[in-house]
């Protein structure tokens, strides 16, 4: 059975990708257009791997920050799936096979991730995306996990938006038409197959970590059953231009780790709010 899953899609893949490439490379010079590929090649594997995304929570408008957990590459498929959005990637993942590819098509934004704050240009780059309207997913771990918690939140990975709200704030008179960068915190779990709920050692199976190769996870996924993802998206930070880069990485990795427990025990899923003490720094 296994078998015959993995080579029905992988047809469907390798069909997918010869039909929508061509389109895909001319509409990603069409600026209005270009989100219109990524998101019906991702519901179409979606739907050639019988997934089903579970989505509770106020859905992001456009020009959001959106800080997720990550399990594995195949976390980008489930989001790219649910609405236009580009990832921040590190700049290594230009250089993967296929998945490079893909990111630039997705129009990703390609940043070096590093102890320190990020340069001018990136902080530049991800200003003027934010502000046309487009949508972000950050994967504030800095890698990937098991799934079975949440990594801690590389605070350094907010400086941009902490500098860009600085500025719209202090600059507020004379920008009425600009408002501080929306950032909201969504939680991801792969949590049943064949509609029954996945243990521990299940879960982990989905995860891409450490010095796994991708061919091999690729091929489990092709060949997995089928497969819920449910998906929080948490109530966007308010007061977010009061909050430091620090600030910032404790409320949402409360937020994401709370959502997760929640997911993985079948519990409601609202997440009561982390107390901040202290002011900006």
């Amino acid at each position: 059975m296994r078998a015959l899953r993995l080579a029905w899609r992988l047809s469907g893949f390798l069909a997918a990708l010869t039909i929508l490439l061509v389109p895909h490379l001319l509409l990603f010079f069409v600026p209005v257009l270009r989100h219109v590929m990524p998101l019906l090649f991702f519901r179409f594997m979606v739907w050639l791997l019988g997934v089903q995304i579970d989505v509770t929570g106020p859905l992001p408008r456009r020009g959001s920050l959106i800080v997720s957990n990550h399990v594995s590459w195949f976390d980008i498929m489930i989001i790219g799936a649910l609405m236009p959005l580009s990832f921040i990637a590190k700049s290594e993942v230009k250089a993967w096979l296929f998945f490079g590819h893909l990111a630039r098509l997705h129009h990703s934004v390609f940043v070096n991730r590093r102890i320190g704050r990020h340069t001018l240009k990136e902080r530049a780059q991800l200003a003027a995306r934010l502000h046309r309207g487009d949508s972000l997913v950050l994967f504030a771990e800095g890698t990937s996990s098991h799934g079975l918690r949440v990594l801690p939140f590389k605070s350094s990975l907010f400086s941009a938006i902490e500098y860009l709200n600085n500025e719209i704030l202090h600059d507020a008179p004379n920008r009425q038409d600009k408002a501080p960068v929306s950032v909201q915190a969504m939680t991801l779990a792969y949590t049943r197959r064949h509609h029954i709920a996945m243990g521990r050692r299940q879960r982990m199976a989905y995860g891409w970590v450490g010095d796994m190769t991708l061919l091999p996870h690729f091929f489990f996924m092709l060949a997995g059953p089928p497969l819920t993802v449910e998906i929080i998206f948490h109530p966007p930070l308010e007061n977010v231009a009061q909050l430091s880069r620090k600030q910032m990485a404790q409320i949402l990795h409360h937020q994401v780790s709370a959502g997760l427990e929640a997911l993985t025990r079948g519990a409601p899923h609202p997440v009561a709010p982390l107390e901040m003490t202290g002011q900006k720094s």
